[in-house]
């Protein structure tokens, strides 16, 4: 086990509070003038905005409207939100929404703080360990909408570059949010879809922390391990109750939403990450990179076909994480049953489990991969692949 300080000043308000603490919570953390950041509209419809609303001005606190944030958040609307929040000198970002909204307000935080360069940080990789980090930001709340990405309590922000598709992220306390409202009955009226895209993403983050090369870190690997197992369960639940609603009393719903939710901040706020500094990652950038920045498919979806298909690749050559996995996590000796019951799991709550199935073509991914990944590339702590390894991964993602 590696030495560690950990740090998380991110205040999580979970359940089935009233929207009164939002404005409160910002109040709290010194907020008087807020920038407040959501996506294409559903939050109006959906009248948890117009609450907010109602809520942050009866507290004094003045209002800057930021909207439009999409899916695999776009360069473009986030640089427009740094020239807003410039102008309007805002002293606070508040997120409704999920991972992509919270995303675009992280990133407009670092902007709007003493003019920042945003775009310089994202694209040149900078982060808490860069020796030109860390750097500074306005305090960033949010409200979650989406559990997913786990950015509400998380270090990491991932914007998409509007020309290139190409995703570039960065990580620092500085825009850890400092407050994140979770209320599981927000996730009510989501599509039965989103079910599906949140429990792979919040998988992959559980198992790229999971597989990792460090010694001696047998009490988060057996966080890991009961959390991945965890959403085993719940997620199939939830999405069969999702798609039938006669078969569940609101009470259950909620809870099952509970649980996912909890998943989800837990997988990404850096706690099961303590003590080992080496975890793999590849399956996240190649899929970032080749898929969901460039095809601007949901990230969750992407992770479900390339996660597979890394693990059988990687099986090859360095099996003993995988091994653990299939036995530990999937409840079978064999690593080909395990990485076949993952799929069967990906299948459970909706999703594809090839390329051309979403109708991506393998030959266009290799291509892609051939331009980005130079002959140099050791992508991921625990497989290392390099560029042959990754051609090999999208083969059998085919």
């Amino acid at each position: 086990m590696n030495n560690f300080i950990y740090e998380n000043r991110c205040e999580l308000i979970f359940g089935d509070h009233p929207e009164t603490e939002i404005a409160a919570a910002v109040k709290r953390h010194g907020g008087k003038r807020v920038l407040l950041c959501y996506g294409s509209g559903s939050v109006k419809t959906s009248g948890l905005f117009d609450k907010i609303i109602g809520e942050l001005k009866s507290a004094k606190i003045a209002i800057v409207e930021h909207g439009g944030i999409v899916a695999n958040p776009l360069l473009s609307n986030a640089l427009a939100g740094v020239e807003l929040a410039r102008h309007e000198k805002v002293d606070f970002v508040l997120a409704i929404g999920g991972g992509s909204v919270i995303d675009a307000a992280k990133f407009i935080a670092i902007g709007a703080y003493k003019n920042q360069d945003a775009w310089k940080i994202f694209r040149d990789g900078v982060g808490d360990d860069d020796e030109d980090g860390p750097y500074g930001a306005l305090p960033v709340g949010a409200v979650l909408t989406l559990p997913a990405a786990g950015s509400e309590n998380s270090t990491a922000s991932v914007v998409r570059e509007d020309k290139t598709g190409q995703k570039y992220a960065t990580g620092s306390e500085a825009i850890r949010p400092r407050f994140a409202f979770v209320n599981p009955r927000y996730m009510f009226t989501l599509p039965a879809p989103q079910i599906g895209y949140g429990a792979s993403d919040i998988f992959a983050h559980l198992l790229e922390r999971y597989m990792s090369p460090q010694t001696h870190v047998r009490i988060t690997d057996e966080l890991l391990v009961g959390a991945m197992r965890a959403m085993l369960e719940i997620a199939p639940k939830l999405y069969q109750l999702h798609t039938d609603k006669s078969k569940h009393t609101t009470d259950e719903y909620y809870q099952l939403w509970a649980e996912f939710c909890l998943t989800g901040t837990l997988a990404h706020n850096s706690m099961l990450s303590l003590g080992r500094d080496t975890q793999d990652w590849a399956t996240h950038r190649m899929e970032n990179k080749l898929l969901s920045g460039i095809h601007n498919i949901a990230h969750g979806a992407g992770l479900a076909i390339f996660f597979p298909a890394w693990m059988e690749h990687v099986a090859k050559t360095k099996p003993h994480r995988i091994e653990q996995f299939c036995r530990h996590v999937m409840g079978t000796s064999s690593t080909e049953r395990g990485i076949a019951a993952l799929r069967t799991w990906y299948r459970s709550i909706g999703l594809a489990l090839t390329l051309s199935e979403i109708g991506i073509d393998p030959q266009k991914v290799k291509s892609d991969a051939r331009e980005i990944y130079g002959p140099d590339t050791k992508l991921g702590g625990y497989g290392m692949l390099k560029i042959d390894d990754i051609l090999s991964v999208i083969d059998l993602a085919k």
